[in-house]
C-alpha cells in the first residue's frame, strides 16, 4: 500500500465566514448568494432539531426554518451580524428565537416561506433525522448545539471523503469511515488489511493519519464562523463536548 493518504493541512488562516459575509454587503449578487447559501447548508440542520425539540412536528420544523431564512435574506440579516458580538450560531439562534416571537402566528397562517419568494436553497431532509433522534428529554439549547456539531463533524468527513477520491483512493475511504465516525459495527484492523490488501500495521498508520487530517478538516470548517485560532480551539472544544453529552 502507498503511503498515507491523508494530505496535509494547508498553510494560513483562511477566509472566514464572517469575512465572506463582510465583503458581501459591498459585492455582487453572486458573491451574496454564495455567502447565504453557506449559511442555509450550515444552519438549517441545527435549527430543525431545535425546532422539532421545541414541539414542532418535522414538517412544521422544515417550514419555519425556511420561512425564517426567507425572512432573514428579505430584512437582510446577515448584514447585521458582527463578529465582534460572538459566534454567528449564538447570533443566528437569537435570531430566530425573535422571529418566532414576532412573526410566528403571521409566517404559519402563509404558504411555506411566509408567502415570500421561495428559496433556492437545497433543505433536502436526507439525513436529518441522526440530527432530532436521540434523548427525548434533550432540550431545545442542546439539540441545536449538538446537531451544529454533526453538521460540522459531516462537512468535515466529506471534505476528508474527497480528498481520498481525488488519489484514487475512495475504496479507503469507504473501508475506513466508520472508524472516524466512531460507529459501534465497525469491521477490526485484521479485516480491513485483507479488504485493503495491506498490514494491519499500515491500516493503523493509515487511521492515525486519517484521523489526524479530520481534526484539521474540522479545525478549517470551524474556521469558517470565527476570526481567530484561540476561537477555534473554543469551538474545538464546545463540539466534543455537545458530541458527548448525553
Amino acid at each position: 500500500m502507498e503511503d498515507s493518504p491523508a494530505m496535509e493541512p494547508r498553510p494560513g488562516f483562511q477566509s472566514t465566514l464572517w469575512s465572506v459575509i463582510l465583503r458581501a454587503r459591498e459585492g455582487s449578487a453572486e458573491e451574496r448568494q454564495a455567502a447565504l447559501e453557506k449559511l442555509c447548508q450550515i444552519y438549517w440542520p441545527p435549527l430543525y432539531a431545535y425546532l422539532i425539540r421545541k414541539g414542532q412536528s418535522r414538517e412544521d420544523a422544515l417550514d419555519t426554518v425556511q420561512g425564517f431564512f426567507a425572512y432573514f435574506i428579505e430584512k437582510a440579516l446577515m448584514d447585521r451580524a458582527d463578529p465582534d458580538r460572538g459566534r454567528f450560531r449564538n447570533y443566528i439562534l437569537t435570531v430566530l428565537e425573535n422571529w418566532l416571537a414576532s412573526e410566528y402566528r403571521k409566517a404559519r397562517a402563509e404558504k411555506r416561506g411566509g408567502g415570500r419568494a421561495p428559496l433556492s436553497f437545497d433543505f433536502g431532509t436526507a439525513g436529518a433525522e441522526e440530527h432530532v433522534d436521540p434523548p427525548d428529554k434533550e432540550v431545545p439549547e442542546d439539540a441545536f448545539n449538538r446537531s451544529w456539531a454533526l453538521t460540522v463533524l459531516r462537512r468535515a468527513q466529506d471534505l476528508l471523503r474527497r480528498e481520498f477520491e481525488s488519489r484514487d483512493l475512495g475504496a479507503h475511504y469507504l473501508a475506513i469511515c466508520s472508524h472516524l465516525s466512531g460507529e459501534p459495527d465497525r469491521p477490526s484492523y485484521e479485516e480491513l488489511s485483507k479488504r485493503l490488501g495491506c498490514s494491519v500495521g499500515e491500516v493503523n498508520a493509515l487511521l492515525y493519519s486519517a484521523r489526524r487530517r479530520l481534526r484539521d478538516l474540522v479545525r478549517s470548517v470551524l474556521r469558517e464562523t470565527v476570526e481567530s485560532e484561540s476561537e477555534v480551539e473554543q469551538e474545538v472544544k464546545d463540539l466534543f463536548r455537545f458530541l458527548l453529552k448525553k
